[in-house]
């Protein structure tokens, strides 16, 4: 993966490859000494029933984790029905996690490149990604769920790495460093905590873990590249879909490929200014220099720099500019979705200077998540725009195309 540089920032997406993959939050050879040093002091006491199920609990914590970071690329790719899944997965995880405030590191300055090889935070970064994406303009909702995002992992992780040392002398491949019967006392205490079961019980986590976590999430809150994104491409709001031409169709939110609809704007507080400053386009089509409002609006003039794209990353062609909006054509390949209004030509450079940040200040993560691995201008990105929502019926029956409606 090729980071980026301020004078081509696309250059973020140049050689991405397209992959679903995102590595386990612990180590395997980490998880599976904690597991076999707890099931060995388990069967000591009788208890290897209830702790298996413990045991079981808490692998699927992890790889429901990691799955919703899998999840998360599949929404960001436009898979049908992930950007509702991701949303109500999320939702359940700030229900169960507290979303106050991340802590300030206290503790000294923060060494951003010393990175614990008995975790891998590559999903977390997936899943800020995915809170971003499904959050869009909603920052508060963003935050709340990437605090809650944090506490989860914290919790799921805090086992099998804080008593990591424990369990690999307890078992046999420790490297000397403690007591065995060290070892064994703090095993056992590790075990009955976990057949506790209680939130208040789980150790915390490494302090550097933590701090790498934590600072991770306090800055992806304050400086991220999907929100960054979203700043600089999106449009005006779109407040209605009509079809102008044919005012008496029953069913404005519904639509087939090549039928003519008509978005209206919330132009509050538009000007000429509000057009993008041109620099790269990304394959939107633009609207035509000799194309004029139909109703002689010279206000008109603040809506020629914007362009509409359907789901899944189809771009529409501009008919005409229409009172307070826009005519377009429902393009070949579109599905049921949300349509996104936005700058025609926008400039990219605010992103790559984003994005290079995270490749300097978090390489390893950045790299194995879906920054590195899809390209972000082929991202399925106008299904984070919201309501309203257009129905694309087959062409030649009723049912609406597929698509991951929200």
């Amino acid at each position: 993966m090729t980071t980026t540089t301020l004078a081509n920032p696309m250059l973020m997406m140049e050689h991405a490859e397209n992959t679903l993959g995102v590595p386990p939050l612990v180590a395997p050879s980490v998880l599976l000494n904690f597991c076999q040093a707890v099931q060995s002091y388990a069967a000591s006491i009788g208890a290897q029933d209830e702790v298996s199920v413990k045991l079981r609990i808490l692998q699927a914590t992890l790889g429901d984790l990691r799955n919703l970071g899998i999840m998360s690329r599949f929404a960001i790719l436009g898979h049908p029905h992930s950007f509702a899944r991701v949303l109500d997965e999320m939702y359940c995880i700030s229900v169960d996690f507290p979303t106050g405030p991340l802590e300030i590191d206290k503790h000294g300055e923060f060494c951003e490149d010393e990175l614990d090889t008995r975790v891998d935070l590559t999903a977390a970064l997936d899943l800020f990604a995915g809170a971003s994406f499904v959050s869009k303009d909603d920052r508060a909702q963003r935050d709340a769920l990437v605090v809650a995002l944090v506490r989860a992992i914290e919790a799921a992780i805090a086992f099998p790495v804080t008593y990591s040392v424990e369990a690999a002398t307890f078992i046999g491949k420790g490297t000397g460093e403690i007591s065995p019967l060290h070892a064994s006392i703090v095993i056992a205490n590790a075990t009955r905590r976990l057949l506790q079961g209680d939130y208040l019980c789980i150790p915390r986590a490494p302090r550097d873990l933590r701090d790498r976590l934590e600072h991770m999430a306090r800055h992806w809150m304050r400086s991220n590249p999907i929100t960054t994104f979203f700043d600089v491409v999106s449009g005006p709001r779109l407040r209605r879909i009509v079809h102008w031409e044919d005012p008496s169709r029953s069913q404005p939110d519904d639509a087939r490929v090549g039928d003519p609809v008509t978005l209206l704007l919330d132009r509050r507080g538009m000007s000429s200014t509000d057009q993008a400053t041109p620099s790269m386009s990304m394959s939107m089509s633009t609207t035509a220099p000799d194309q004029v409002d139909a109703y002689g609006d010279p206000c008109g003039d603040d809506l020629r720099g914007l362009s509409v794209m359907f789901c899944p990353h189809q771009p529409a062609p501009v008919v005409r500019i229409v009172e307070d909006g826009l005519e377009v054509r429902v393009p070949e390949g579109a599905v049921t979705g949300p349509l996104a209004v936005v700058h025609s030509k926008p400039d990219f450079t605010k992103v790559g200077v984003v994005i290079d940040d995270y490749f300097r200040r978090y390489p390893t993560e950045t790299n194995a998540s879906i920054f590195g691995m899809a390209r972000m201008d082929m991202w399925a990105w106008p299904f984070a725009f919201g309501r309203p929502i257009l129905e694309i019926m087959a062409s030649t029956d009723s049912k609406p195309g597929k698509g991951g409606t929200q």
